[in-house]
C-alpha cells in the first residue's frame, strides 16, 4: 500500500532510469503509466482496517491533476468480514501528471528543446540518442556549444592546432577542456574512422588531443649522447625534445640507458654507441610511443626500493627486452650505511608482473621489510666508481 511519498519515489525511478525519455526519442508508448498501489493482506484488512482507510484517504487527498497528477484506478473486493470494499488498484499517470508528480517539468522542457536542436543540427547522432537519453538531460544548457564544436571538427578533422587556436564562434577553449568526456562520446559518433586515433583509449596524458589530432603541451624527453662521435652537433650532447620530436629522432646508437634520476643522467660516464634518457620517473609511460626503442638494447637503472621496481615493471610491460643494472641485492648490501627510508605513502605493495625472478625476490623482500623497515637505496648514493664499472659491463 503506497503513500503519496512512495508514489513520487516510484515515478522518479522511471525518470532516473531514462525509460520515459527514451520513449520520447523512439516513439514507443510509455503512458499511461500504472503504478500498482499494492493489495492489503487479509490480516491487514481484518486487524488494522483503520490504517488501510487512512492510507486510502491520503492518496485520495493527493490525487488529481491539481495535486500530484495521478488518477486512481479502483477495484472492488469482497472481504469475508467487512463485505464489499472499494480499494485502489493502481495510480495512473499521463505525461502532465508524471511531470507534476516527479517535479521534472523544467528538465523535461529542456530535454524536448535540446532533442529538437540535436536532431536538426546533427542528425548523425540519432542512433546515439536512442541509448543516451539521460546524457541529453545531464548536458542541458550546453548543447548549442557542444554542437558547434562537432560542426567545426567535421569541417576540420585532425586540425593539428592547440585548443586555444580553434576558432569556433561562441566557444572558448576552456569549455572544451571542461567537457572532453561528453565531446569524446559525440565526436566518436560523427567523425570518420580516419579522423580518430583509435589506439588512444583514455583521456589521460592528453588523450583527447591525441585521439582527435590536436596539438598539446608535450612532455619533454631529456637525453644525452654518451658517445661523442654520434652527436648531431658537438654542442648537442644534452638535449630535450618534445615527445613528437623524440619519436622521429632515430638516433644511430644501438644501446639506450633509461635512468630515473636527473643527476645520474647528467653524470653518467661516456660510453660508445649509447644514449641515456633520464628524469621521467613514472612519466616513463610516454616512451611507449617511441617506436625506435624496440630496435635498441634497453637498460634501466632506478632506485632500489619498491617505487623503483614498480617503474622497471612498467617500462618492461611495453619494452619487454629491458634489462636492469645496479638494482640487485649485492649493490643494496654494499651500501648499507647509505640506506634511506621510503615514504610510506609512496611505497608500492601490489603485484608486479614484469620482473625477473631475482628482481621479484628483492622487491618482495623490500615490500615485506626484510632488510629493514621501508629500506631504499637512492641511485645517487651508489659509489660512482661502481657506476663506472657497471657502465663498461653493459652488453
Amino acid at each position: 500500500m503506497l503513500t503519496p511519498d512512495a508514489i513520487r519515489i516510484k515515478a522518479l525511478r522511471h525518470w532516473n532510469s531514462g525509460r520515459m525519455l527514451q520513449s520520447e526519442i523512439d516513439g514507443s508508448c510509455f503512458f499511461p503509466l500504472a503504478i500498482p498501489w499494492g493489495k492489503p493482506t487479509a490480516k491487514q484488512m481484518g486487524e488494522n482496517f483503520t490504517d488501510v482507510r487512512e492510507r486510502i484517504s491520503a492518496i485520495v487527498a493527493q490525487s488529481g491533476m491539481e495535486n500530484m497528477g495521478y488518477i486512481i484506478e479502483w477495484q472492488e473486493i469482497n472481504h469475508r468480514r467487512l463485505g464489499r470494499q472499494r480499494l485502489p488498484k493502481a495510480l495512473l499517470l499521463d505525461l502532465p501528471g508524471f511531470l507534476r508528480c516527479t517535479g521534472k517539468n523544467k528538465e523535461y522542457q529542456h530535454f524536448v528543446n535540446d532533442l529538437a536542436l540535436i536532431r536538426k543540427r546533427e542528425p548523425q547522432l540519432e542512433s546515439w540518442l536512442k541509448s543516451h537519453a539521460m546524457e541529453v538531460v545531464r548536458q542541458a544548457g550546453k548543447w548549442p556549444k557542444l554542437l558547434a564544436v562537432l560542426t567545426w571538427f567535421k569541417a576540420n578533422p585532425r586540425p593539428d592546432l592547440y585548443l586555444r587556436q580553434l576558432n569556433i564562434p561562441g566557444v572558448d577553449s576552456k569549455f572544451i577542456e571542461r567537457n572532453k568526456k561528453i565531446l569524446r562520446l559525440l565526436l566518436d559518433e560523427i567523425l570518420p574512422d580516419a579522423a580518430i586515433s583509435s589506439d588512444v583509449t583514455t583521456l589521460a596524458q592528453h588523450g583527447f588531443e591525441r585521439r582527435y589530432g590536436l596539438r598539446y603541451d608535450e612532455p619533454l624527453i631529456r637525453m644525452r649522447y654518451l658517445d661523442p662521435s654520434q652527436r648531431p652537433h658537438q654542442a648537442c650532447f644534452d638535449i630535450s625534445l618534445p615527445l613528437s620530436g623524440c619519436i622521429s629522432l632515430y638516433p644511430p646508437c644501438s644501446r639506450v640507458i633509461i635512468t630515473e634520476n636527473k643527476i645520474n643522467g647528467l653524470t653518467f660516464p661516456d660510453l660508445n654507441d649509447t644514449l641515456i634518457i633520464f628524469g621521467l620517473g613514472y612519466g616513463i609511460e610516454t616512451l611507449k610511443q617511441v617506436a625506435w626503442l624496440h630496435n635498441k638494447k634497453i637498460f634501466y637503472w632506478g632506485d632500489i626500493d619498491t617505487h623503483g621496481f614498480a617503474i622497471l615493471s612498467q617500462l618492461r610491460s611495453f619494452l619487454p627486452h629491458t634489462r636492469s643494472f645496479l638494482m640487485d641485492k649485492e649493490t643494496l648490501m654494499a651500501h648499507r650505511l647509505l640506506w634511506g627510508k621510503e615514504e610510506e605513502a609512496k611505497r608500492c605493495t601490489g603485484e608486479l608482473s614484469y620482473l625477473s625472478a631475482e628482481e621479484l625476490s628483492l622487491y618482495n623482500d623490500l615490500k615485506d621489510n626484510i632488510p629493514g623497515n621501508r629500506i631504499r637505496l637512492e641511485q645517487e648514493r651508489i659509489d660512482f666508481a661502481m657506476v663506472q664499472v657497471a657502465a663498461t659491463q653493459l652488453r
